[in-house]
């Protein structure tokens, strides 16, 4: 049987390589519009350039989600698919990709999921990592994977840390009054995901050393105690770097990966923003998600 683990761009994985045999990545590109010019969230993407037209550009600018027909199509390129989306609550694209998965297995011939993240970024890369390891290592049917994949959701989530507000307050997907707040005093805010997908707002954090702890301290908080997590960075590789040392001081034998933000994180997460992504135990069985190698 092939399969297909698809993710909309608010993953940043760009040339993930599936470990599972007969498997692929693909990502379905969200858009993101600054001043009347329409950027594909793709790997061709100049991010530096996008961030700098939108740094530039005084008119509001947006974004939108992948059409019913893009994921139409790369529904189409296996036999089981299951698809990772962004917040239903931030975006359209969950109900896009539904609209897809009705059409396309009303064709027949296709097994497709589609799970809403509750978040974006980081959570998703680890999604798609672990959802590849479980497919490598277990090689289960289509009705186990998304069980596994389902719970896997429901035991990880996100940080962010952010030094600038201004795009997800003017969209609403901060509280406005906090991002106003953290622009006047120059300060870093670390949010959660809600259970429900939307931005949570944890506290200030200033300095950098203060605000590592903090995310350490929150990732306690939640459970997390060892397994792969994902920090996600906005053209800050060396405080993202700082930050893994700091989480494997804590962890030692937790696998960390750093990756830059596409276009879409780093339009919201903005300068020096980062997205961490981890996870913990099941509930149910006391194991953590990644198997052990």
């Amino acid at each position: 049987m092939s399969w297909a683990i698809i993710a909309d761009s608010s993953c940043n994985l760009r040339d993930f390589h599936p470990t599972a045999p007969d498997a692929i990545y693909r990502f379905a590109p969200l858009k993101i519009n600054i001043a009347g010019t329409e950027y594909a969230d793709d790997e061709h993407l100049d991010v530096d350039e996008l961030n700098r037209k939108v740094a530039e550009e005084s008119s509001a600018s947006s974004s939108s989600c992948p059409s019913v027909g893009e994921w139409a199509e790369l529904f189409r390129s296996a036999e089981n698919v299951i698809a990772i989306t962004i917040s239903a609550n931030l975006s359209g694209s969950f109900e896009a990709a539904v609209m897809a998965q009705s059409m396309v297995q009303d064709e027949g011939g296709h097994n497709i999921y589609v799970l809403n993240s509750r978040a974006a970024g980081a959570k998703l890369e680890l999604l798609v990592e672990e959802l590849d390891r479980y497919l490598a290592a277990q090689n289960p049917t289509f009705s186990e994977a998304c069980d596994y994949i389902t719970k896997l959701e429901q035991n990880s989530t996100v940080l962010f840390s952010l030094s600038s507000y201004e795009n997800l307050t003017k969209s609403g997907r901060m509280p406005k009054m906090a991002g106003i707040l953290a622009n006047k005093l120059n300060i870093r805010m670390l949010g959660t995901a809600s259970d429900e997908g939307t931005i949570k707002v944890i506290g200030p954090t200033r300095g950098q050393k203060k605000t590592f702890e903090k995310i350490v301290a929150a990732m306690k908080s939640d459970g997390f105690a060892g397994g792969i997590v994902y920090i996600d960075h906005v053209a800050n590789e060396s405080g993202a770097m700082a930050l893994k040392d700091r989480i494997v001081a804590e962890w030692p034998q937790a696998p960390v990966r750093v990756v830059p933000c596409g276009g879409l994180c780093s339009y919201y997460a903005e300068r020096d923003g980062f997205i961490i992504g981890f996870g913990w135990p099941s509930t149910q069985d006391g194991k953590y998600f990644t198997i052990e190698e």
